[in-house]
């Protein structure tokens, strides 16, 4: 089971079928949240091995003891990246590549419209991107939660939020996988993504004017793969995780084609002299390489995804609609030099980014332990059902706080342009 497109799988399935006639290799292709969800319940697909680029689906899975102990390696690879465990330090999943996070983006459609690409995804709270980002929920996207979870883990979870919630303000979409950001980028329906490296790179070779870059923010992780604690074939998932970290599986993610970046250090000796390298990228910097917490991630891996939904997701026009009319106040207040609606456009701004899970919460396990992402028309636990609807009214009520007070500020701000416009005495 893998989330994988079939542009990546292909090739490696030929090549291991190749390498051992004997053998076929039936790909179930799920988003990795889905596939967490169905392993987990054990409700429908048998497999032998789960293979994605999401680290902390790798620790959802072995905290529900769904996986088996990973072969050894055939050969010596770096512990780390980042500062960041290669392979799973209790030994049930091996990294057998790296993936960083990034941003994609149409030149032709930034130029037409007078911006410049962004450098870091803080960035997109600049409402100059308004309307021009697409991305999709880390309830969809595996990856996209890794991106969601990392900023929040760097930011803190208060601020983390705040940015998230302010880009989301600037969105255009939230598209419903994440190879719908890089076709919507490609297509010019917005033009800038949030996406990870290998589609974004992709992308760079199949649009003419597309471009990909790693942000200030970006961190390396190794996408992983396991066997299934109740594999019926364990003897064939070993030989496929073997073959993915031989030499020859390593040397097979650098071909034209497939641009992945192998977790072995000597693979790119056969790459291109332009080949993203990650381990030369983080040369003499990994001591303050952004950190990343996979069993915090893990352990609050659907909280994010349910509270992403609920303040951005479930709620995306009208959250078009408020930012607009703050930043525009905002900007009016910064050129005119107007003080007399600032609190009331901080107090907007604040109602808007608030969520309701506390940061000791969120560290929880207790707190997040039994939160859920359900499958079509199942039940959702009591107290599942009663917090999504405790968020769903606080959110509600954020909204229309912020509303009332950025109408305040609209009259107060037409009051003072009227006044200003009355002849003297």
């Amino acid at each position: 089971m893998t989330s994988f497109p079939a542009s990546f799988y292909e090739p490696v399935r030929d090549a291991f079928e190749a390498r051992h006639p004997g053998l076929r290799l039936r790909v179930v292709n799920r988003k990795t949240t889905a596939g967490v969800a169905t392993l987990i319940d054990r409700s429908r697909e048998t497999v032998d091995v789960f293979w994605a680029s999401a680290t902390d689906a790798f620790a959802l899975l072995a905290a529900a003891q769904r996986l088996a102990p990973a072969p050894a390696r055939p050969h010596a690879v770096p512990a780390r990246i980042g500062g960041f465990p290669i392979d799973d330090p209790g030994g049930l999943y091996r990294g057998f590549a790296l993936s960083g996070y990034g941003i994609v983006w149409n030149r032709r459609y930034l130029d037409v419209r007078g911006l410049g690409p962004p450098q870091s995804i803080v960035a997109l709270r600049n409402p100059a991107y308004a309307g021009h980002i697409g991305m999709t929920a880390p309830s969809r996207s595996g990856t996209t939660h890794l991106m969601v979870e990392a900023l929040l883990q760097q930011q803190g979870w208060r601020e983390g939020w705040a940015t998230w919630i302010e880009i989301g303000g600037n969105l255009a979409t939230v598209t419903a996988r994440s190879f719908g950001v890089g076709a919507g980028v490609a297509q010019g329906r917005f033009g800038i993504g949030l996406s990870i490296d290998f589609l974004g790179r992709a992308g760079e070779q199949e649009g003419e004017g597309i471009r990909f870059a790693y942000p200030a923010e970006n961190v390396f992780l190794p996408g992983s793969v396991a066997v299934l604690r109740d594999a019926p074939n364990r003897q064939g998932a070993e030989k496929f995780i073997a073959f993915l970290l031989s030499e020859e599986g390593q040397r097979l993610l650098v071909s034209p084609g497939i641009g992945r970046l192998p977790v072995d250090p000597a693979a790119y000796a056969e790459a291109p002299g332009d080949y993203a390298n990650p381990y030369r990228m983080l040369a003499g910097r990994t001591e303050t390489s952004p950190s990343f917490d996979a069993a915090l991630s893990g352990r609050r891996y659907e909280l994010v995804n349910l509270l992403f939904d609920e303040a951005i997701t479930y709620r995306l026009q009208p959250l078009q609609e408020l930012w607009r009319r703050l930043h525009g106040l905002e900007a009016l207040v910064a050129r005119s030099g107007a003080a007399s609606v600032v609190g009331l456009l901080a107090r907007a701004r604040q109602a808007l980014t608030a969520v309701p899970v506390s940061p000791s919460e969120a560290s929880d396990a207790a707190f997040v332990g039994d939160l859920r992402r359900l499958s079509w028309g199942v039940t959702p636990s009591p107290r599942q059902a009663a917090l999504v609807a405790d968020w769903r009214i606080f959110f509600e009520a954020r909204l229309a706080e912020a509303k009332a007070l950025v109408a305040e500020a609209e009259a107060a701000m037409m009051q003072e342009a009227l006044q200003a416009r009355e002849p003297r005495p």
